[in-house]
């Protein structure tokens, strides 16, 4: 490798880390402060750095939210592709949805989400990139289901995919980080994993 390419390696690592750097300040201003205390000032004073630099890897709010929900939700894709690598489908599913529930009880799981569904009740551009998140992990959820049960049709996976997202996202209040049911959540998962299967295998799913 010349020098020349050493030095271009050098710049655009240093550029990855500073955009990692940022992507970690938003993150936890948004847990620690809230969606009311959310704006392209604060994060730059939370990453250390000015706000036309923060601006020069992201000119918006909206492209820091979008990039900032893309380093979430592949942390987790990640980890359902690991999960996608042992067992068959009912036990895949069953690993999927221990892993999704017992995430709920983390502190910083318990604090995200709801601040960013806050975030998208009054930014509208908010509610299309969180959409946009949700629907790559109901797309892992969709395959397994398919394989679970080939004779649905891709609209009643869909469906299927849907219901259990938001089942076992409305969970957080009950269930999350310090809350009164957090005890539960063995319970919880046990429940949700003989219902849901049954559902899949043996409920009668909307065709359209």
């Amino acid at each position: 490798m010349t020098s020349a390419n050493k030095a271009k390696n050098g710049v655009y690592n240093k550029g990855k880390n500073r955009i990692n750097d940022i992507l970690d300040a938003a993150h936890e201003l948004l847990i620690d402060a809230g969606y009311h205390n959310f704006s392209m000032r604060k994060v730059a004073d939370a990453a250390g750095i000015k706000l036309g630099n923060l601006q020069y890897y992201f000119p918006s709010k909206s492209v820091l939210v979008s990039a900032m929900l893309d380093k979430t939700i592949q942390v987790y894709l990640d980890e359902f592709d690991e999960i996608r690598t042992h067992g068959n489908p009912e036990e895949q599913f069953q690993n999927l949805l221990k892993h999704v529930i017992s995430d709920l009880t983390k502190r910083e799981t318990t604090q995200f989400f709801p601040e960013l569904w806050s975030l998208s009740n009054h930014e509208e551009e908010m509610t299309v990139h969180m959409d946009q998140m949700y629907a790559k992990y109901r797309s892992t959820l969709g395959d397994i289901i398919t394989e679970m049960n080939p004779a649905l049709t891709p609209k009643q996976v869909e469906k299927l995919a849907l219901f259990i997202s938001a089942s076992v996202e409305g969970h957080t209040v009950f269930i999350g980080h310090n809350k009164p049911w957090t005890k539960e959540v063995d319970n919880i998962i046990k429940m949700a994993v003989q219902s849901f299967t049954w559902l899949i295998e043996h409920g009668e799913i909307p065709k359209r």
